[in-house]
């Protein structure tokens, strides 16, 4: 009902949401499905950070939704957007879809580097269409789920949302080699440790028992830094905590704190090399 979506942080822009809501919950994994008629909504974040993935299949109805400060309409059928972040979608006429609401860690395993932008894509795979079909039904359904059904139901939406994730953002390293298993250690680890102003590589290094040597070669594989991640990571917290008006009286400087910088010119740094634009731009654009 939309009381669930309110607890998730979804509120109507200018009024109700307008919107009959489904939620049901399966271990760590939400599977959400709503539907309307014209309704302009959005979606905010509970806490700083990216703590979920919305992999969102439109059934019916055109939308819209902010890219850079414009409204871009879509009739697209999938939408993976990271649900920390704000982000507002519009509808003009009656209008369905299907949402699995996913905590970004459990997705680690699969894309290690997860993308922190809203994605649209035109077309279904097979896959994906199958993976459309058992969120209906598992929204859908009125029988009672059994705790290891739950389980079931958690554990296939977790491995066809991290196939999908893994197959969109087109990563060609084996999920299972030594190399791939170690960024995914210390990408969890940067996941989980990017506000303390002390993590650095070495620190990484040491904890998973590797020199930095090695674990900077396995990063450079990936056409990545871990100094670059750990930055990264620290950009998506800050960049969260700026666009979210509930934050506004923090200072550039708490909110460089909270996010782990050592200072508010690293983080803006940071985010124009990033994002492009500075702090005090972001709380301006705000989708």
């Amino acid at each position: 009902n939309q009381a669930d979506l309110t607890r998730q942080g979804v509120r109507g822009v200018g009024g109700a949401l307008g919107m009959a809501a489904r939620v049901r919950a399966f271990g760590s994994v939400l599977v959400i499905g709503v539907s309307g008629t014209g309704s302009e909504f959005e979606r905010r974040p509970l806490k700083p950070g990216l703590p979920t993935i919305d992999v969102i299949f439109v059934e019916r109805g055109e939308f819209a939704y902010i890219d850079g400060g414009s409204w871009v309409s879509s009739r697209a059928p999938l939408m993976i957007a990271p649900s920390g972040l704000p982000h507002r979608v519009r509808f003009n006429s009656a209008w369905s879809f299907v949402v699995a609401r996913i905590p970004r860690e459990e997705m680690l395993p699969f894309v290690p580097m997860l993308s922190d932008e809203v994605r649209i894509y035109e077309e279904l795979s097979v896959p994906e269409k199958a993976m459309r079909a058992f969120l209906q039904q598992a929204v859908e359904g009125e029988d009672q789920v059994s705790p290891g059904d739950r389980h079931t139901v958690n554990l296939m939406v977790l491995e066809m949302a991290g196939r999908m994730l893994r197959g969109r953002q087109g990563e060609s390293w084996s999920q299972t080699s030594p190399h791939a298993m170690l960024r995914d250690r210390i990408m969890f680890a940067i996941a989980q440790q990017s506000a303390d102003l002390q993590l650095d590589p070495a620190r990484l290094a040491r904890e998973a028992g590797v020199s930095l040597r090695h674990l900077q070669a396995v990063f450079s594989g990936a056409g990545a830094t871990v100094a670059g991640e750990i930055k990264r990571e620290r950009a998506r917290v800050a960049r969260s905590t700026l666009q979210d008006a509930r934050f506004d009286d923090l200072s550039i400087e708490q909110v460089a704190r909270e996010a782990g910088f050592g200072s508010a010119t690293s983080m803006r740094r940071a985010l124009e090399q990033i994002y492009r634009l500075n702090p005090r731009e972001l709380r301006t654009l705000r989708g």
